[in-house]
């Protein structure tokens, strides 16, 4: 895990100009890209350019990046396996983190029987739980079927019907931007600081999540790797995870499942443009070759007024938005299917 530490902002020049210090002066890990496709980033295959896209591979790279973006918004990313980017683009710098920033090294208890993991935020969660299994511990696999990376289960406190990280977090490093003093802190906060509940953790306003530590346990690999082959067998039978998707759209509200309550208001199937709402799972809204931000909003938008209405159950959003308010839009449309259906 990184050491906890100050970064002071670096405010000469623009950020433009800092950002091409920072990419001639920083490791062969790390790179900006100007012009990205985010439709190439994100597993729903929707996104306009990115003016800036880039990746950061060391600690001092990540350290001296978060100087140079100062106090200027930025949005970080992992495998875009959860997000809806904008069809326009994004002009604030997108983050990915990778190379020694997708790491983790496990720590044996002396006493035999457990181990402590430092996980970075970059470290892709199969990667993670294949790695787990190959030394021996057991715990963790349920975020085999989380697809995306260590940062993204952390801020998101994913999980499945079997488990969520949060049993098994012992410590989170965040980078908080400390606007009175002009600098960004690494800093250790536990799973209670921060609040972490169903599909949530309370971070503070601009955080980076750098990694964590999670706590594992000696036991039988062989069954561990086939509950996770039979769990991944049925996922891929009930689940279009092989489609242009964000996985889950909606989170599950409590004692009932969204795809049952979207497939109870008819709406299994349900097309606009070229984004539907799955025929073999409704709580997955896929992308049939060419659909637009605006498509899967307003498909997100319908299953919300159509839940609403039929239910009286809010469904929230479990797709991240990403370099656009998708929220205020999705609001927008949910008004106008509420005009249609009149």
């Amino acid at each position: 895990m990184l050491r906890e530490q100050v970064v002071s902002w670096d405010e000469t020049g623009t950020l433009a100009s800092r950002l091409r210090r920072w990419a001639l002066s920083s490791s062969d890990q790390s790179k900006v890209v100007e012009g990205e496709l985010l439709s190439r980033r994100s597993s729903l295959r929707i996104g306009g350019a990115a003016k800036a896209w880039i990746e950061v591979g060391t600690p001092a790279d990540l350290a001296s990046l978060l100087a140079a973006l100062g106090d200027e918004p930025f949005w970080c990313v992992g495998l875009g396996s959860n997000v809806l980017f904008p069809d326009e683009g994004i002009e604030e710098p997108v983050i990915r983190l990778g190379g020694e920033l997708a790491t983790f090294a496990v720590h044996p208890d002396p006493a035999g029987g457990r181990a402590v993991v430092d996980v970075m935020a970059g470290a892709v969660n199969a990667h993670l739980v294949r790695g787990l299994l190959k030394a021996g511990y057991v715990g963790a696999e349920f975020l085999r079927l989380i697809p995306g990376t260590f940062g993204g289960a952390v801020a998101l406190n994913a999980g499945t019907k079997d488990a969520e990280l949060v049993q098994m977090l012992e410590t989170v490093q965040l980078a908080t931007r400390e606007r009175e003093e002009r600098c960004w802190k690494m800093t250790q906060f536990t799973p209670q600081e921060l609040q972490m509940k169903y599909r949530h953790a309370e971070l503070p306003e601009g955080a980076l999540v750098v990694g964590g530590t999670i706590a594992v346990e000696e036991g039988d690999v062989d069954e561990a790797r086939a509950r996770v082959k039979y769990d991944k067998d049925r996922r891929d039978r009930t689940q279009p995870y092989r489609l242009a998707s964000v996985g889950s759209t909606f989170a599950n509200p409590p004692g009932d499942y969204a795809g049952r309550l979207i497939e109870a208001a008819g709406l299994k199937g349900e097309v606009v443009g070229d984004a539907q709402i799955s025929p073999l799972h409704a709580n997955f809204f896929i992308n049939r070759g060419e659909a637009k931000a605006e498509n899967f909003l307003s498909l997100m938008a319908l299953a919300r007024h159509r839940v609403r209405e039929e239910f009286g159950v809010e469904l929230t959003p479990e797709v991240r938005f990403v370099g656009f308010d998708g929220w205020a839009r999705m609001l927008d449309l949910e008004e106008e299917w509420k005009d249609k259906d009149v």
